[in-house]
């Protein structure tokens, strides 16, 4: 059941005082062993905190509104890609600095903001909360949140906000067989069998395209596509959505735009499949993913995806179902964390 999990209501140490609210993911094992760590050493800064857990129902923006509500000047998300994007909306309409400590699966936003590790992550929390405590700057970088809004296969449409990268058709279908094994291994083997998925046929629009420089130069305005078979189409705002191995080279984080992929059409014989994502795979890994000819980049502030039949959408690696459109907006908002600065 989500709630508060512990709540330190000590009189202020000498250094001051500073209001820490901490949301914590514990679907995942590591997130407690996280938490245990964090505590002591949160305790020691003279800090006061209020935790509260997350749940299915409850993922995590209704725990950033009350820890919002109780005071909370910063906020510490322990918990993955998923939990950072339901609070997000709120913690960047109230201007709180955000903390991460990646204790998911992927944790793409903690990778590309430069934390290396659930320590590397705890141990920059500590220091900086002292540091504000002494009266040290609240150093932050800005991460756009953007929208999405989608068309499911029974009609109804949603709106949703996410943070590093959107997609439908072949990537979000490698995400939606991940559960058939635990952690990275279960992504691994939803991609296997994603690789070999059929083609689905589409057409795009984009406003306010930036071309990529590196192909056919810079061009702005609103672009259209014809209904073409494709693998799948992304829009990326982080070089390396999977592994290590980047595969977006001009996505930020903090940018402004999306970085888009349109992945296809791939070769239906086997053989020919086979052939074509090795040549994807030597591409990326020397560093060129835009010189193979299936791999086709634009940048944009919005797209819209149209598909002739329905088609597994993701959003953050989160699938939202089956879609008949998907558009993606960079959005307004921005969340403001901390990050490394080496």
């Amino acid at each position: 059941m989500d709630g508060q999990v512990e709540s330190d209501d000590r009189p202020a140490l000498p250094l001051g005082r500073l209001a820490v609210g901490i949301i914590l993911n514990p679907k995942h094992p590591a997130t407690l062993r996280a938490y245990a760590d964090l505590v002591p050493e949160l305790r020691l800064t003279g800090a006061h905190y209020r935790s509260m857990t997350t749940s299915v129902e409850r993922s995590g923006r209704w725990q950033a509104e009350q820890l919002i509500e109780w005071g909370a000047e910063t906020v510490i998300i322990l918990g993955g890609d998923g939990t950072i994007r339901s609070g997000a909306p709120v913690l960047a309409e109230a201007g709180t600095l955000t903390f991460l400590i990646p204790t998911g699966t992927a944790n793409v936003l903690s990778r590309h903001i430069g934390l290396r590790s659930i320590r590397h992550a705890i141990d920059h929390c500590v220091h900086t909360v002292a540091s504000i405590i002494r009266g040290g700057p609240r150093n932050s970088r800005g991460v756009p949140i953007s929208t999405a809004e989608f068309q499911r296969a029974d009609g109804s449409r949603q709106c949703a906000e996410f943070i590093s990268l959107a997609g439908i058709g072949g990537d979000a279908r490698a995400i939606a067989h991940h559960h058939s094994a635990p952690g990275l291994l279960g992504y691994a083997w939803g991609a296997a069998r994603a690789l070999f998925a059929a083609n689905f046929t589409a057409s795009t629009a984009d406003t306010l395209s930036t071309g990529d420089t590196s192909r056919t130069g810079d061009t702005s305005g609103e672009e259209s596509s014809a209904s073409v078979p494709v693998w799948s189409v992304m829009a990326s705002k982080v070089a390396r959505p999977a592994g290590p191995i980047a595969v977006f080279l001009q996505a930020r984080i903090d940018a402004e735009t999306f970085s888009m992929l349109t992945v296809g059409p791939l070769p239906e014989r086997l053989s020919a499949r086979c052939r074509a994502w090795a040549g994807i795979a030597a591409a990326c890994l020397q560093g060129r993913p835009q010189a193979h000819p299936l791999m086709n980049y634009r940048n944009t502030t919005e797209t819209t995806v149209s598909v002739e039949s329905p088609t597994p959408a993701h959003l953050d690696g989160d699938l939202i179902g089956d879609c008949l459109d998907l558009r993606v907006n960079a959005g307004g908002k921005s969340l403001l964390v901390s990050a490394p600065t080496t």
